[in-house]
């Protein structure tokens, strides 16, 4: 894609002295972070918490050991048992395993940015994500977003690794996908997005569409074997078929029911004696009865959704808010929290001018159907359905660094340029 104002062309990632010292910056601030602000479980940490003590010490996933749930996926809850086998319930293992998980989210979103774009966006995007305040304060946090963010960005670099043939790399692709969905179910249909991508971007005719349909369907065979014992055992608890979890229609009726800001709701008490999967069918109709009814309405909440999506981060602060609270005092809490305000808006202004660069130099097609935006508008998608929460953009924060660092090259270009107008000599 040529839409690089000072870049050399894509090639694969080379490790510059400068790429070894944006790694070092990632590891050293979130080193700085995890020794400053102690891990305090809150919010959905105190879930993943609970599922990953009651999955070692009882072997149950679920709140309590004769309580075994499908609600959440397990992806995430597997990650942390398994730490807490090993090492014993601490939280240390954790922190140092979302260290490494940053550290690979810098490596991967680099190596695609160069693949796509080129050496500089390359080391660009890496150094937006190394400095990315969130992403910094997420070593301290029990969550899916490190997970699912590396697992997912792994797949892309996967599928389009020159060096492995291609069935290889789809199979690997969807094996890294298949334990993506069980972090989070969204990643089901990501074969669709990266291989449709690749085949409308390329437009290389009959063969590309050929041969990106045929990665498809092997990545979702590798994918099925990954997630197939999670079906059988879910299978054994509910005598039907749910996939990986059974939140899919609630969050959809969070999104889409009567008094509903588009956010987190509490689910009604008068459902509460069903099981989970039959709970989420009656509210998941309840939902699309709801938006068949009022299609307009439905239309302005997606808008709605959109904005919680896009205009606000402040998830890294709030979910450890009890370590902030004990490590620096009250008042460094929202503080900070202006601080991963003011540094999201600035990310955005970036890939504003990174999509404004794309589009001139690449054209619509190249640019809109590239996997990297693509995913984007992706995730962006499902939010305007169902719930919609601020951190879930983080699910695409590899991607969105890359079209940052877009925007850091345009504005170097132009700044070149107007050096260059105003030393340009006076016609006499």
């Amino acid at each position: 894609m040529n839409n690089r104002p000072t870049d050399a062309g894509p090639a694969e990632l080379q490790w510059t002295m400068s790429l070894w010292l944006v790694t070092f910056l990632a590891l050293s601030l979130r080193l700085i972070w995890a020794w400053w602000v102690p891990v305090i479980p809150n919010s959905d940490g105190e879930a993943y918490d609970a599922f990953a003590r009651t999955l070692v010490q009882h072997g149950t996933f679920g709140w309590e050991p004769d309580h075994p749930t499908s609600f959440w996926p397990p992806g995430t809850t597997f990650l942390h048992a398994s730490l807490f086998a090993l090492f014993g319930i601490r939280y240390e293992p954790i922190v140092a395993m979302n260290i490494a998980l940053s550290l690979g989210i810098v490596w991967v979103t680099a190596r695609l940015a160069a693949r796509f774009w080129g050496q500089n966006v390359a080391v660009l995007s890496a150094l937006v994500l190394a400095a990315w305040p969130t992403l910094v304060m997420y070593p301290t946090i029990l969550a899916s977003e490190l997970p699912f963010l590396f697992l997912t960005l792994l797949a892309l670099d996967l599928w389009t690794v020159p060096w492995a043939g291609r069935t290889a790399r789809a199979l690997l692709a969807g094996l890294v996908l298949g334990f993506a969905a069980l972090v989070r179910p969204q990643a089901l249909l990501l074969p669709l997005v990266y291989g449709g991508g690749l085949a409308l971007m390329n437009r290389g005719g009959r063969g590309v569409l050929l041969e990106q349909i045929r990665s498809v369907v092997l990545a979702g065979l590798a994918m099925a074997v990954v997630v197939a014992p999670w079906t059988w055992r879910n299978y054994q608890l509910y005598g039907e078929t749910v996939l990986i979890s059974s939140n899919g229609g609630i969050t959809l009726w969070m999104g889409n029911t009567p008094g509903t800001d588009g956010r987190y709701m509490v689910t009604p008490k008068k459902y509460s004696h069903l099981p989970e999967n039959e709970r989420a069918q009656v509210l998941g109709q309840e939902a699309k009865a709801y938006i068949l009814q009022d299609p307009t309405a439905f239309a302005e909440r997606a808008v709605k959704k959109l904005l919680i999506l896009y205009t606000n981060e402040s998830v890294g602060v709030g979910w450890n808010s009890p370590g902030v609270r004990e490590a620096f005092g009250e008042a460094w809490e929202p503080r900070l929290k202006r601080l991963t305000q003011a540094t999201w808006g600035l990310i955005c202004l970036l890939v504003v001018v990174g999509l404004w660069s794309s589009l001139r130099r690449a054209g619509f097609v190249s640019t809109l159907f590239s996997p990297i935006t693509l995913s984007i508008l992706y995730f962006t998608a499902i939010h305007m359905v169902v719930v919609s929460q601020e951190r879930y953009h983080l699910a695409f924060a590899g991607q969105w660094a890359i079209l940052a660092a877009l925007g850091l090259l345009q504005l170097a270009a132009w700044r070149q340029g107007w050096a260059a107008t105003a030393t340009r000599p006076s016609p006499q």
